[in-house]
């Protein structure tokens, strides 16, 4: 691998630092994630990247985690068949393709992991976030207005959904095989 190129392959338990950082890094923008103070310890992380239910990546670059991406299946019967997708990237790190490139890779383990619907929130403000997403093939579902306050301004949830099932592969795709595993 490059020095320089990103990498985007499965969390491990040691990445757990890492992700906090990263996860804190884009909440102290706060405008794009609803809490501004990620509130998992270290062992606390390492949990969830322990639980073979869920999807949790990161992207590398110089062996510092600059992204994640983390898909939380349902956990009761009537819910298996869905899961929520989160996602965080840093600033500086943020349009060269990767987010893409997670997400597409979150959806296809939902095609092979039987789950027919995949969800995200975003905050209507996050107008890039939203056009990504539906590049991505995700369509919006509903929205709760006002339902937070951002930059003292109230902004609403947009709740958008894919179907995993009836997705097509790589949609949006963009040439990132220069350190990417695959």
């Amino acid at each position: 691998m490059e020095p320089y190129s990103y990498e985007i392959r499965t969390a491990i338990p040691s990445d757990a630092s890492g992700i906090i950082e990263c996860m804190q890094s884009v909440m102290s923008e706060k405008i794009y994630l609803v809490s501004e103070v990620y509130l998992y310890t270290e062992r606390g992380q390492k949990e969830i990247l322990r639980n073979p239910d869920d999807l949790n990546l990161v992207t590398v670059f110089r062996r510092e985690v600059v992204g994640t991406m983390n898909i939380q299946r349902g956990i009761y019967k009537k819910n298996r068949h869905t899961a929520n997708l989160g996602i965080a990237i840093k600033k500086e790190h943020r349009g060269k393709g990767f987010g893409s490139e997670m997400i597409n890779r979150g959806i296809r383990w939902c095609r092979e992991e039987g789950i027919v619907k995949l969800n995200l929130e975003v905050f209507s403000s996050n107008e890039d976030a939203i056009r990504l997403y539906e590049k991505l093939g995700f369509k919006i579902e509903g929205s709760r207005k006002g339902q937070f306050l951002v930059d003292e301004k109230y902004v609403d949830d947009v709740m958008m959904t894919v179907y995993p099932m009836e997705h097509l592969d790589d949609v949006g795709k963009t040439n990132l095989s220069h350190g990417m595993d695959h």
